[in-house]
C-alpha cells in the first residue's frame, strides 16, 4: 500500500499525535496504523538565512531506491524501503513498502535552486528563497545640508 502525506513548509505537524493514535488502534485492533499503511518516513523542515531545508529519514535506503520531483509548485519525495523475503519477525517496529511525501512549496522558494544530499540515511533538500524574498540590508545615509 503506497502511504502518502502532505505538508505546507512552515505549518506543525504532530508525530506525538500520529504515535499516539497507532498505539491506540494497535491496542483496539491488534494491528498498527503504520502496519497498514506501508513505509513512514517523518521529515523536519527549517529555515536558516536565505535557505529552506527539509530533511527526510530514510534508513538503510540507497539513492537509486529515492526519487525526488518538483511539479506544480510540490516537491515529491517517493521511495520503497523493501522486506527482506521469507523472513519471519518475532517483534518488528520497522516499516516497509512504497511511500510518498508531497510538500508544498511556498511562493519564496525558488524551485531552480533546489539541492539534494544523501548522507547517512538522511536524505537533505535544500531551496533557496527567491532573489527578492530574500532579507536586503538597507544603508542609511547621512542628510547633507547645503553650506
Amino acid at each position: 500500500m503506497l502511504s502518502t502525506r502532505t505538508h505546507k513548509l512552515g505549518f506543525p505537524f504532530s508525530t506525538n499525535l500520529r504515535n499516539e493514535l497507532d498505539d491506540a488502534f494497535s491496542q483496539m485492533f491488534g494491528k498498527s496504523l503504520s502496519g497498514l499503511e506501508g513505509a513512514y518516513s517523518p521529515l523536519s523542515v527549517w529555515e536558516e538565512d536565505s535557505k529552506y531545508h527539509i530533511a527526510l529519514d530514510v534508513p538503510g535506503m540507497k539513492k537509486e531506491e529515492l526519487s525526488l520531483d518538483i511539479q506544480d509548485g510540490h516537491l515529491i519525495l517517493t521511495g520503497e524501503r523493501k522486506t527482506l523475503e521469507g523472513r519471519e519477525f518475532l517483534h518488528n517496529e520497522r516499516r516497509y513498502g512504497k511511500f510518498k511525501r508531497v510538500i508544498q512549496l511556498p511562493d519564496w522558494a525558488d524551485p531552480a535552486s533546489v539541492n539534494a544530499t544523501l548522507d547517512s540515511g538522511v536524505l537533505t533538500v535544500v531551496l533557496d528563497k527567491k532573489l527578492e524574498m530574500q532579507p536586503k540590508k538597507i544603508d542609511i545615509h547621512d542628510v547633507v545640508k547645503p553650506e
